[in-house]
């Protein structure tokens, strides 16, 4: 993944947990989204 792609995932996952809309309410899901995020960054950079 090159540096453009990877900041707007990072930008859209950081909107995404500030914005008061979320699928599903509480901390479950931003959870998740921060854990698969840091897995795919991890994958990336292998």
């Amino acid at each position: 993944m090159n540096g453009f792609v990877k900041g707007l995932v990072t930008m859209a996952l950081i909107i995404y947990i500030v914005s008061p809309i979320d699928a599903v309410p509480g901390p479950i899901d931003d959870v998740f989204l921060i854990l698969l995020a840091m897995a795919s960054n991890k994958a990336a950079e292998e």
